[in-house]
This record gives C-alpha cells, sequence and structure tokens, in this order.
C-alpha cells in the first residue's frame, strides 16, 4: 500500500530509521496505531486495514509506505517541505524517494499487487509518481473514469521485476472499489 506522502503524525523517525525500527519491534504497527486513534479519525487507518483482507492478503503481512519519503501538515504544503529540506526541491525528493523504494523497499518485498491510493494525474499524487518513475510510458489502463470512484493500472518495473500497480483516490475521503481493484489487478496480470 502506497500512500503520498507522511504525515506529522510520522515524523518520529528517518526513512531509514523506520525501516529500523519496524524490524527492531515488528509487533509495532503504525497502522494499527491509526486504529486505536493514534492518527486521530480512524476512516484511513480502518481502510488501510479492509482493503488488503478483502483483496485476500492479511493486513499484518501488508507493507505500507509512502511515495515521498518526508513528512508534511497536508499533501499541499510537501513543495514547501521540501525546499527547505536537503532535497532542495520536490523533484529532488521524488527521484530520491523512488530510487529508495527501488532500493530498499523491493528488496525487503515481493509484492504481487501495489495499490497506490492518491491517483490524481493534474498534480503529484502516489500513483503518478510511481506511474512516472516505473511505468515505461505505458499507458494507463483506466476501469473507472468517475471522479468518486477513479480507478487505474498499469504495470510496474521495478528493479527488474514486473507489478501490477493499481491507483485508486485517497482513502481517507473515498471508499475504495474492491471490485474496480480486483479487475485493474486481474487487466495488469494478463498483461505480465
Amino acid at each position: 500500500m502506497v500512500g503520498f506522502n507522511g504525515s506529522l503524525a510520522d515524523a518520529v523517525h528517518t526513512n531509514a530509521g523506520s525501516i529500523g525500527a519496524g524490524y527492531d519491534q515488528p509487533e509495532f504497527s503504525n497502522v494499527a496505531y491509526g486504529l486505536d486513534g493514534g492518527w486521530g479519525p480512524k476512516t484511513l487507518a480502518r481502510r488501510l486495514t479492509e482493503l488488503p483482507t478483502a483483496l485476500g492478503f492479511e493486513w499484518r503481512d501488508t507493507i505500507y509506505t509512502n511515495a515521498l519519503l518526508m513528512c508534511s501538515k497536508d499533501a499541499a504544503s510537501i513543495q514547501k517541505v521540501a525546499l527547505g529540506s536537503s532535497a532542495a526541491s520536490l523533484e529532488s525528493l521524488t527521484r530520491k524517494s523512488m530510487q529508495f523504494f527501488q532500493r530498499v523497499t523491493m528488496s525487503l518485498a515481493e509484492p504481487e499487487l501495489i495499490i497506490a491510493y492518491s491517483n490524481g494525474l493534474g498534480s503529484p499524487s502516489a500513483a503518478r509518481i510511481m506511474w512516472e518513475a516505473f511505468g515505461n510510458g505505458e499507458a494507463l489502463d483506466h476501469v473507472d473514469s468517475s471522479s468518486y470512484r477513479a480507478t487505474y493500472g498499469f504495470t510496474a518495473t521495478i528493479a527488474g521485476r514486473r507489478v501490477p500497480v493499481v491507483g485508486i483516490r485517497h482513502m481517507s475521503r473515498f471508499v475504495p472499489s474492491v471490485e474496480n481493484i480486483k479487475l485493474a489487478w486481474t487487466r495488469q496480470r494478463e498483461r505480465a
């Protein structure tokens, strides 16, 4: 599961520190912390656990990360935060985040599916960042183009592996369509 960027609730660790903490404390789950109200409203955390289960996965075995590995108050302020960081720009932050994803995240995981849960194409989103970094110019396969249930798929090539990616609306505001996700996933598996 790939979100857009971390919130200030995630700012406790560096990216490497977060992985180290997860390894040292496998019983701790930031998503479970969200289910207990640690993120404020429980909507996103609840959907983050329900969706993998609906797709046939165990949510506690699911890897949750973000496309942009930097925390900000909200998605709208990420550019300003990136400018003030050592990355110095949103473009540099995006490139470095995807390099980290390819080198570190993919070496730790063997995903059957990546769900990118922010999928706007007019501005940076988790799905757009993944598509631009790993989509190899492939056209997006739109399953649903409606404003509420917009869902599309593509096959990413990451570290030599082809992985189906499904882009959906952000789950803090939109209920994901399991049927649309399954259809997009099936269509990408058929292409791989």
